[in-house]
């Protein structure tokens, strides 16, 4: 084996062990990669250089969950899907889109719903969030693209009689998911709509390798995955 071929397996082994850290612990990405490398190496300076990037550490994420999250973790995903749904139809004014590990598959339980918006101002945003009686937090987008306006995150509720049987909670209560939306100018949407790199993964759903969906991508995406002969399952 040369260089370049251990290099590569070292990053397969580490991004493989991360990806249960991240799904089993809830660790973020980063510290997972860091003691997946310090574990399978033992020494921190040969560490530079052999972690995966973040699209390998992804795709492996994705194959440990569909290995071990079983049907328990597609339904869990499926509700995750269905609660972005929801929301991008309450929002559909400011044209939203789904992205991150809900979108990729590579969601563990501890990961948000992402949404991208697009307003001309971030305040439009604001104001129909206030009119849905949404309690919410700014965050200023300082050091993002230049195109991101502002960061709104807020809790979503989830009735116990609703979405599938894993996700419901019990009754008399709420289940809580994170919700980020992600507020840009409008001429945003007309860039950076191709593939994500690296997720050439014949398992995956032609929207899945998106770097965003519409309402009517994600549709079709729970549309496909909810067949019986859908892959794995899905």
């Amino acid at each position: 084996m040369n260089r370049t071929e251990h290099r590569a397996s070292l990053q397969e082994q580490i991004a493989a062990l991360a990806a249960r850290r991240m799904a089993e612990d809830g660790e973020d990405a980063d510290r997972a990669k860091h003691k997946a490398a310090a574990d399978l190496l033992g020494d921190a300076a040969r560490v530079h250089g052999a972690l995966p990037d973040n699209e390998q550490l992804r795709a492996a994420l994705r194959a440990y969950l569909r290995s071990y999250g079983g049907q328990a973790y597609r339904d869990w995903l499926r509700g995750q899907r269905l609660l972005a749904l929801e929301w991008m139809h309450r929002l559909e004014r400011f044209a939203p889109h789904l992205v991150g590990p809900v979108l990729d598959a590579s969601a563990t339980r501890t990961a948000r719903v992402e949404l991208d918006l697009y307003a001309d101002s971030a305040k439009d945003v604001e104001m129909t969030l206030l009119d849905l009686g949404i309690d919410f937090r700014v965050d200023q987008a300082e050091g993002r693209h230049r195109h991101v306006q502002q960061l709104i995150g807020f809790v979503a509720h989830v009735a116990p009689e609703t979405g599938p049987a894993s996700v419901r909670a019990r009754p008399g209560t709420l289940r809580g998911t994170p919700v980020l939306l992600t507020i840009k100018d409008p001429v945003a949407l007309r860039t950076g709509s191709g593939m994500r790199k690296g997720t050439a993964e014949p398992q995956l759903h032609p929207v899945e390798r998106a770097a965003r969906a519409d309402t009517t991508m994600l549709r079709r995406l729970l549309d496909d995955t909810d067949r019986p002969d859908a892959p794995d399952a899905r």
